[in-house]
C-alpha cells in the first residue's frame, strides 16, 4: 500500500537528477528518510525525489513547499531542514536559494546563461549569402519543435542525409518517451533522432546526436531553415520551414531574437 497523502502534512521534494546524484543526494536522501522512520513522522512526511529541478550549479537540491528552494545540501544540511520545517515551520535561511517574495536568487555558482547571438551575415558553402545564428540544441528545444512542426506547418519540410524529402504532414506522430531518442513515426517507418545527452563513450551515438541548431535564411531566395549537426559539425539534417513557422522559430526556440544582423 502507499502512503497515505491524506496524512501528509510536509512535502519535501529533493532533486535527483544527473548532477544532483553525483553531488551526493542520494546520501541526504536516504539520511533523511531514516531520521522520518525513526522518529515517527514517516506518515505525516513525504519525501519525493524528482528529476533534474534546474539549478545543476547549487546541487545537491531541494524544494519545501509551498516555495523553498535550498542548495548545497550534504546529510547534516538535510536533517537540519527537514527538521526545522517539520518542528518550527520555518527554512533555514542560511541555506536557502531562493523563497518567494525575494528579489533573486542566493548563489554564487550561478552560470551566464546562454542566449542566441543577433544573426550575422555569412556566405555559407552550401546555401551562399545568409543571415545565419546558433540557437539551442537541448532536448527541451528540439522536441518542442519538431512537435509545433507536426500540429502546425504540414508544408515545412525535413531532410536527412543522403534520404528524400518528408514532409511533416507525413509524420503521424511525434514520440519522445526513450532516454534520449525521438521518434518520428511515419505511415510505415520510424525515424529515430538522438537529442538528449549520452555517454561520450559510446561513439556510434555521439556522432548521431544532434548538438548543434542552426537557425538561417538565405538572402536571395527568402528561404529559412533549421540546419542540424553533430558536435564535429557534420550535419544530421535540415529542416525548410513555411513562413509562419520562421516566425515560432523567432518567437520560442530563439527567444524573440530579432532579425538585425551584426
Amino acid at each position: 500500500m502507499g502512503k497515505n497523502i491524506a496524512e501528509t502534512q510536509q512535502i519535501f521534494l529533493f532533486c535527483d537528477g544527473g548532477s544532483c546524484q553525483k553531488a551526493g543526494s542520494e546520501e541526504v536522501v536516504r539520511n533523511v528518510r531514516a531520521y522520518l522512520r525513526n522518529s515517527g513522522q514517516w506518515d505525516s512526511t513525504h519525501t519525493i525525489k524528482t528529476r533534474c529541478n534546474g539549478r545543476c550549479e547549487d546541487a545537491p537540491t531541494c524544494i519545501v513547499q509551498p516555495n523553498y528552494w535550498y542548495k548545497d545540501l550534504n546529510p547534516q544540511k538535510g536533517l537540519e531542514i527537514i527538521k526545522s520545517h517539520i518542528e518550527n515551520q520555518e527554512p533555514v535561511t542560511e541555506y536557502l536559494l531562493y523563497q518567494d517574495e525575494w528579489s533573486e536568487i542566493k548563489s554564487d555558482k550561478e552560470r551566464e546563461a546562454f542566449t542566441p547571438k543577433p544573426f550575422s551575415i555569412k556566405i555559407d558553402p552550401e546555401f551562399g549569402e545568409c543571415r545565419i545564428t546558433r540557437g539551442f540544441a537541448s532536448d527541451q528545444y528540439t522536441y518542442p519543435l519538431f512537435l509545433y512542426l507536426s500540429e502546425n506547418s504540414p508544408k515545412s519540410s525535413l531532410i536527412l542525409s543522403g534520404q528524400i524529402p518528408i514532409s511533416f504532414n507525413e509524420i503521424k506522430n511525434v514520440n519522445y518517451s526513450q532516454k534520449y531518442t525521438l521518434e518520428l513515426e511515419l505511415e510505415s517507418e520510424a525515424i529515430e533522432l538522438i537529442i538528449a545527452p549520452i555517454d561520450q563513450k559510446n561513439q556510434e551515438l555521439v556522432k548521431k546526436r544532434i548538438a548543434v541548431v542552426e537557425y538561417f535564411e538565405q538572402l536571395d531566395t527568402l528561404k529559412k531553415g533549421v540546419r542540424m549537426k553533430n558536435k564535429f559539425g557534420e550535419d544530421i539534417g535540415l529542416i525548410w520551414l513555411e513562413d509562419h513557422a520562421w516566425q515560432y522559430c523567432l518567437e520560442v526556440q530563439l527567444k524573440g531574437i530579432k532579425l538585425e544582423t551584426v
